[in-house]
């Protein structure tokens, strides 16, 4: 029988800005290639909002987020890590930002970058996160 998979959570921001022409959703490249929104581990005492609005600040720079703590995405994925199987859950929370430039984290990530919905829906690469994009432009936030 295999070892039960260990658990892991993560908080994140899914960032929007609003452009006279459009709402843009903020990715991220990670390092392994793939398209997401900034998230990472809490750090002792950190709730996960203060947590998500970290990440999201040493990820891309974005530190003007005006984060709505009631509206939150969750996702599950299964990885594995050092030989191990892990049960990840992320939640991200809905944010709102004026911040154009972004100086994404050189070891971490390859890129990050403001897309429309439908620019964020190709590039994203995985179906969890094109269903938290598809719920966070449902939701806009206020």
């Amino acid at each position: 029988m295999a070892p039960p998979a260990a658990r892991e959570t993560a908080f994140g921001v899914v960032a929007v800005r609003r452009d006279p022409d459009a709402e843009r959703f903020l990715l991220v490249r990670h390092r392994l290639g793939h398209w997401g929104f900034p998230k990472g581990h809490a750090e002792p005492g950190e709730t996960p909002v203060v947590a998500a609005r970290r990440e999201l600040a040493e990820e891309t720079g974005v530190t003007d987020c005006a984060i709505e703590t009631t509206a939150a995405f969750t996702e599950h994925y299964d990885l594995v890590r050092r030989g191990r199987p892990v049960r990840k859950t992320v939640t991200y929370f809905l944010g709102l930002t004026r911040t154009r430039d972004l100086t994404w984290q050189q070891d971490e990530l390859q890129d990050a970058r403001w897309a429309t919905a439908a620019e964020a829906a190709a590039l994203l690469t995985y179906p969890e996160a094109r269903r938290i994009l598809r719920e966070a432009a449902a939701r806009r936030p206020a």
